[in-house]
């Protein structure tokens, strides 16, 4: 497989450059000196585009500062990491078995909390999404979020952000006009042609995020050549996609969709190479909380009987999310809402502090 030219960060500050050349091997850099001799190359080779995307990618390797900004309601990133709490409005969620479905007064009261508890953005989703879903329709997705997204903001105002977690643009657009914020889509606006049509109209932020197949399928079969270079090639085409429709660049939030279409192995290395993802200069979200292979992992190497049930899964879900936020991820989705925030508080504090 091909990708398109890219900068593999490895360890001891040694970064890889591959290009989309097959026949033009990986060359190593050690800094910006050497990095530049190799863009003066490219150029006298007469591979302009090549150069042009690689200088690209570089550059966004140094940005940690990102914004969020939508109906005057603005959010920074880098410095403290973003919290994004999890409302599923479903009969057959697979980490609260569908409490909040059906009851808008309980979903309401449970935003509510999640707010008070610290929570920066607040993710609506009407349709299961874990493998082995089962897709609902339009209308029936309407039915469960729109209610709810009313009274949230009769109730608790709008000085908050709420994603729409849909890749349906009939949902998007009345989420949108309901009092949503944010279009959380997991097929990453690939699912419906309508969807990037709509976040351009409404100008709003968009999660592109990454899946292999469909939700009741994406575990089946599962291979990568390169986990994290599939990914993130398939983050830039939907971007550049986006944009043809009037999307603007800085309204891309990136996932990497750890669990969607990916087996054990390949959720840890994204984890363990998601500083890679920063070639692409823009705000990273990651979804581990409660995850499948945090059970498989604590099963298989603690001995476990057993996999712990999703709610059992904190203490490995922060795990994981350490590890990912150091490693630059700057929104962490989680439905441990009081927990998380207490937790990347401490992480945020320590490994923003100078010695003197």
């Amino acid at each position: 497989m091909n990708y398109r030219a890219h900068i593999i960060v490895e360890e001891k500050k040694r970064y890889r450059l591959i290009f989309p050349d097959p026949f033009h091997d990986p060359v190593y850099v050690e800094d910006e000196d050497q990095f530049k001799e190799v863009i003066k190359q490219l150029k006298e080779e007469g591979k302009v585009d090549t150069a042009r995307e690689l200088t690209e990618k570089w550059i966004n390797l140094q940005k940690d500062h990102f914004k969020i900004n939508y109906k005057g309601k603005f959010l920074n990133l880098g410095t403290k990491t973003a919290v994004m709490g999890i409302l599923n409005l479903t009969p057959d969620s697979f980490s609260d078995g569908g409490i909040y479905y059906g009851d808008v007064e309980k979903a309401v009261e449970r935003v509510a909390q999640m707010l008070e508890e610290g929570a920066d953005i607040i993710d609506i989703g009407g349709e299961s999404t874990r493998p082995g879903a089962v897709p609902v329709s339009v209308e029936e997705e309407l039915e469960r979020v729109i209610p709810v997204i009313k009274a949230v903001r009769k109730e608790l105002g709008d000085n908050f952000f709420i994603s729409i977690d849909t890749y349906k643009s009939k949902v998007a657009e009345r989420a949108l006009d309901e009092g949503a914020d944010i279009v959380n889509d997991i097929s990453g606006m690939s699912f419906d042609p309508e969807m990037a049509k709509v976040v351009s109209r409404y100008d709003c932020p968009v999660v592109v995020n990454h899946i292999k197949g469909r939700p009741d399928s994406m575990q089946e079969d599962v291979y990568y050549n390169d986990v994290v270079l599939e990914v993130i090639d398939f983050i830039e085409n939907q971007i550049e996609y986006g944009m043809k429709h009037g999307i603007r660049k800085d309204r891309f939030i990136i996932d990497p969709g750890i669990g969607f279409g990916k087996y054990v192995e390949h959720n840890v290395e994204i984890i363990k190479r998601l500083k890679e993802f920063k070639v692409l200069g823009l705000p990273v979200l990651i979804g581990i909380s409660r995850k499948s292979f945090i059970g498989s992992i604590i099963k298989n190497l603690l001995g476990r009987e057993e996999v712990p049930s999703p709610e059992k899964r904190l203490a490995g879900s922060l795990g994981a999310t350490a590890f990912a936020v150091l490693n630059g991820a700057h929104i962490i989705r989680t439905h441990d809402v009081k927990e998380t925030v207490e937790f990347l508080t401490l992480l945020d504090t320590i490994r923003g502090y100078r010695v003197v």
